[in-house]
C-alpha cells in the first residue's frame, strides 16, 4: 500500500512547514514548531523522504545548516499540494469517524462515484487503517446482493439499484438511531440532511407532508418515516439520473396494490416539478408499489385480501395457542389485526423494504419466548411466500399476540395529563398507541381536574408537567415524547400493569431438562475468539450426533444476517427454522472471555436453539426458564454460582434452583 495512505496530521503539517522554508532549519526548530522531540522529527522525515521521492523531491539533510525540501511542490500531479491545501483545511482534522462514514456513504452509494484509498485518505486526512474500518462499517450495511469491487481505477458498489437503495436505507436507519431525538418527520428530515441534497430532502417532505394531510385514516408513524425515506432515496437516487431497471419479483395473486398508482403518479409529478426532472415509468410503478406496502391505500378489497390469506392467518393463530397453551382461535380482533398487517408485510418483504421497530429491544426482552415462538409458527407463512420475516416484523407481530393474551384479563387504565388536558395529551396518545397493546384504556385529564379523580383503577399516570405527590405511580415524558420517553412508558406499562396479568409458575423438572439438556451440548468457559468459532463448535457437535439435517448450520446464519439474536445485552440465542432439527436438543455454551457477537455487543452466555416441530409445544416451560436466567442477569453475574461454574452439572444445578432466578 502507497505510504500515501499512511501519512499523519503531524507528518503533513511537517511537509506543509518543509515546502514554505526557504533556508535550512535545524531539527530543533521543526520539532518546537510541533511541539515533540527532535528525534520523532528525524523519524518523521525518515517516512516523508520514501514518499517525497515519488515526487521528485528532496529532503536535504546538512551537517551544521540544517534540513530542507528541495523541489516544486506543486508538480507530481499535484498530490503534494493537495497534502498541504487539505493540511490548511483544519476544520477536516476534527471529522469524527460517523462524519467520515457518512461522506464516504455519501461518495460510494448515492453519487455512485469510484474511490481510491489515496484519495479518501487526502479528502479526509486520516490515514489507511481508518479508511479501512469506516469502508468495513459501510460493508456491514450491504447484503449479497451488492458488493464493493476493486481494481486499478479504485473502489466502487457493483450491484442492483433496488440493492443499492436498500443499502442506503440501512444507512439513513443507522443515522437516525443515533440520534436521541428522532421523533418527528421534520427531525428524520434534519438528521438526514448531511447524507441528502437538501432541496431534494425539502422537495419530498412537503410532497409527504400534503399527502398525509388529505387522508382520512390514521397512519403508523413508522410507517410514514419509513415511507418518507424510501422516497428520499428513490428520488435522490433518480435525480442524479440512476434509474430503477427493474422491480422486484413479487408474486401476489389478486392483490390490488396497482389502485394506489394515480396517487403515485400524483406524488412524482409535485416532487418532480419542484425539481425540474421526470420520474420514468418504472418509478411510478415502484412508488406505487411502495406506498401499498406501507399500508397506504386508496381503497382496497378487504374481503378479498381476507381471502387469500385468511387460512395462513388461522393455522398462525393455531400454531401459536397450541405452543402457549392459550386459546386464541375465537379473538376475531385478533385475526382482523394480523390480516391487516401481514398482507402488506408480505408484499413489503417480497419487496426488501424494511420497517423500523423502535421497541424491538424491550418486546425481546420482555416477551423474549412469545417472540421465539412466533418465529417458529411463522415458517410456514415464510416459505409459502419466500420472504425471509426480520426482527423488527417479529416483534410488530408479538405485540399483537401479547394485546390478545392480555385481553383475557382487565383492561389497564392509563391516564393522560398535560397542563391543558388537550393538545399535548393527544401528541402523546398519538405516539403511543401504535406501540403499546390496544388493551390500553387512555383518558385525558387537565391538571387541574386531577385532585378529584379517582385513581384507584388507575395503573399509572403518564405526564408532561411536574405534579404533586400521588397514590399512583408517574412517569415524566416531553412534551414531543421521545423514543427514550417511549421506552420509559414501556417499562412503566410493563412493572404497574403486571397485576392485570396471569403470572405463570414454571416448574422445571429434572426430567425436562434431562430430555433435551446434555452436558455433551454443553460447553463451559470456552476459549473461542468469535462468534463463528463459537457457533461453528456448537453446531458441529451437533451434526456429529445427526440432532439437525446439514441445512441447519446455513439456517442459524441466515438469520443471524435477519436480525440480532442478543437478549440483556450479554447473551445471544440463534436458532435456525425447526424444519432444519430432527430432534429437540438445546445446546448451552459459556465462553472464557466475551465475544463480539456484532459491531457493537459482546456475549459471554450463548444458547443453541435446535427445536423440532413436534416439540415446540413442551420446550416453551424450558425457553421461559432460560429467559428468566437472562433477565435477571445481574443477580447471577454478581453471584459466585454464575462466575464459578466449571461443569456442565454446576449450569444445571443453577438451572434447578428455582429461587436463583425469581
Amino acid at each position: 500500500m502507497s505510504i500515501l495512505f499512511d501519512i499523519t496530521s503531524r507528518q503533513a503539517k511537517l511537509l506543509d512547514f518543509l515546502s514554505k522554508t526557504e533556508e535550512y532549519l535545524p531539527a530543533k526548530q521543526y520539532a518546537d514548531y510541533l511541539n515533540v522531540s527532535e528525534r520523532t522529527i528525524f523519524n518523521d522525515l525518515d517516512k516523508l523522504e520514501i514518499f517525497c521521492k515519488k515526487y521528485n523531491l528532496v529532503i536535504d539533510k546538512k551537517q551544521n545548516q540544517g534540513i530542507k525540501l528541495i523541489g516544486d511542490t506543486s508538480s507530481s500531479n499535484g498530490f503534494i499540494q493537495k497534502v498541504i491545501t487539505n493540511h490548511k483545511a483544519k476544520e477536516r482534522d476534527a471529522l469524527s469517524s460517523l462524519e467520515r462514514q457518512i461522506l464516504i456513504a455519501k461518495w460510494l452509494l448515492i453519487n455512485s462515484q469510484t474511490v481510491t484509498y489515496q484519495s479518501l485518505s487526502l479528502d479526509l486526512y486520516i490515514s489507511s487503517s481508518s479508511i479501512i474500518k469506516d469502508i468495513n462499517r459501510i460493508r456491514s450495511f450491504m447484503d449479497e446482493e451488492l458488493q464493493l469491487v476493486s481494481n486499478a481505477k479504485g473502489t466502487r458498489v457493483n450491484g442492483n439499484e433496488i440493492a443499492i437503495q436498500r443499502t442506503i436505507k440501512r444507512f439513513a436507519y443507522y443515522l437516525i438511531e443515533k440520534e436521541l431525538n428522532n421523533n418527528s418527520l421534520s427531525t428524520f428530515a434534519h438528521i438526514l440532511e448531511p447524507l441528502f441534497d437538501k432541496k431534494i430532502i425539502k422537495a419530498v417532505y412537503d410532497a409527504v407532508i400534503e399527502f398525509l394531510s388529505v387522508m382520512e385514516n390514521s397512519i403508523s408513524e413508522q410507517y410514514i418515516k419509513s415511507l418518507f425515506i424510501s422516497i428520499l432515496i428513490l428520488t435522490e437516487r433518480s435525480y442524479r439520473g440512476f434509474h430503477l431497471t427493474k422491480l422486484p419479483e413479487i408474486q401476489l395473486e389478486g392483490a390490488e396494490y396497482l389502485t394506489n398508482y394515480p396517487l403515485a403518479i400524483e406524488m412524482c409529478s409535485k416532487i418532480s416539478s419542484e425539481l425540474q426532472f421526470e420520474f420514468t415509468e418504472l418509478e411510478h410503478h415502484f412508488l406505487s408499489n411502495q406506498l401499498f406496502a406501507h399500508r397506504i391505500q386508496v381503497k382496497i378489497n378487504n374481503k378479498q385480501v381476507e381471502k387469500l390469506i385468511s387460512e395462513d392467518i388461522k393455522d398462525m393463530i393455531r400454531g401459536v395457542s397450541r405452543a402457549i397453551e392459550i386459546d386464541l382461535k375465537e379473538d376475531d380482533r385478533l385475526f382482523d389485526s394480523l390480516i391487516y398487517h401481514v398482507f402488506p408485510m408480505i408484499y413489503r418483504l417480497k419487496s426488501a423494504i424494511n420497517v423500523y421497530n423502535p421497541l424491538l429491544n424491550e418486546i425481546k426482552n420482555n416477551y423474549g419466548v412469545l417472540f421465539q415462538i412466533i418465529w417458529y409458527s411463522m415458517e410456514k407463512l415464510e416459505k409459502k411466500y419466500d420472504i425471509k420475516l426480520t426482527d423488527d416484523d417479529v416483534a410488530f407481530i408479538t405485540i399483537h399476540f401479547q394485546v390478545a393474551i392480555e385481553r383475557k384479563n382487565q383492561m389497564s387504565q392509563i391516564l393522560v395529563v398535560c397542563q391543558s388536558g388537550l393538545v399535548t395529551s393527544d401528541l402523546i396518545i398519538h405516539r403511543i398507541k401504535n406501540l403499546l397493546p390496544s388493551n390500553i384504556q387512555f383518558r385525558l385529564i387537565a391538571k387541574p381536574l386531577l385532585k378529584s379523580e379517582d385513581l384507584s383503577k388507575v395503573d399509572f399516570i403518564i405526564s408532561s408537567v411536574q405534579l404533586e405527590e400521588q397514590t399512583c405511580p408517574v412517569v415524566y415524558v416531553s412534551p414531543l415524547v421521545r423514543d427514550s420517553d417511549l421506552k420509559k412508558i414501556y417499562a412503566y406499562y410493563l412493572k404497574y400493569s403486571s397485576k392485570n396479568r396471569k403470572q405463570e409458575d414454571v416448574v422445571l423438572t429434572p426430567h425436562l431438562i434431562s430430555k433435551y439438556i446434555n452436558s455433551r451440548y454443553m460447553f463451559i468457559n470456552e476459549e473461542v475468539k468469535s462468534k463463528e468459532d463459537c457457533l461453528n463448535k456448537m453446531i458441529q457437535r451437533l451434526e456429529e450426533d445427526q440432532i439437525v439435517k446439514s441445512s441447519f448450520k446455513q439456517s442459524v446464519y441466515e438469520r443471524e444476517r435477519l436480525g440480532n439474536t442478543i437478549v440483556q445485552g450479554w447473551a445471544a440465542i440463534p436458532h435456525a427454522m425447526s424444519t432444519m432439527a430432527n430432534e429437540t436438543k438445546i445446546s448451552i455454551m459459556t465462553t472464557k472471555q466475551p465475544i463480539n457477537w456484532n459491531n457493537e455487543t459482546y456475549v459471554s452466555f450463548v444458547i443453541l436453539l435446535a427445536v423440532a416441530e413436534e416439540d415446540l409445544n413442551q420446550v416453551r416451560c424450558l425457553l421461559t426458564h432460560l429467559y428468566k436466567i437472562i433477565i435477571n442477569s445481574d443477580r447471577l453475574e454478581s453471584g459466585q454460582s454464575f462466575k464459578s461454574m466449571t461443569t456442565p452439572e454446576d449450569l444445571i444445578a443453577i438451572l434447578l434452583c428455582k429461587d436463583k432466578i425469581q
